[in-house]
């Protein structure tokens, strides 16, 4: 008659309380497996990272002209940066700041500037209505997506008398 074994070479757990060759294996692996997904997985972590885009460069060359009543501001954007993006929903920002002639300039103080205009990239001038009387400054920037925007271009002043 044939006696049946067990397919291991040793009893899992003898009576004693020994494991086996095979729990033994099974508990190292384990304890393996969950070094390595907690150990690398887990720790330190720096702060989220936003995701990497293409901050465009300022309006360059800003320039105006006066006329009667009326200043017309010129600029120039970089076409190598417009290729990258190929077009893209890039804009304009355009900014005033005015103060009265007659106010002593503070010098170091900040100017209150106020957002004029939303243009396409395609538009590189802009016309605005002046009164007498006043210094005006407008600088410019360039945006992309809306909440993506260049550093501001230099700041053009000119006394409107």
């Amino acid at each position: 008659m044939k006696t049946l074994s067990w397919p291991w070479k040793r009893p899992v757990i003898n009576w004693t309380g020994d494991m086996g060759y095979t729990v033994k294996k099974i508990t190292v692996a384990t304890m393996v497996l969950l070094w390595v997904v907690m150990g690398v997985g887990c720790g330190k972590k720096g702060p989220p990272l936003a995701p990497l885009a293409l901050i465009p460069p300022p309006p360059v060359h800003v320039s105006y002209q006066l006329t009667a009543d009326q200043v017309m501001l010129q600029w120039e954007l970089d076409p190598e940066f417009q290729k990258k993006i190929k077009g893209g929903d890039m804009g304009i920002e355009i900014y005033r700041a005015s103060r009265p002639l007659s106010e002593d300039a503070c010098k170091g103080c900040p100017l209150p500037f106020e957002k004029l205009a939303d243009l396409p990239a395609t538009t590189l001038g802009y016309r605005d209505s002046l009164e007498r009387g006043f210094r005006y400054f407008y600088r410019l920037r360039t945006a992309r997506g809306g909440n993506i925007v260049s550093e501001y271009s230099e700041t053009v002043e000119f006394d409107f008398k």
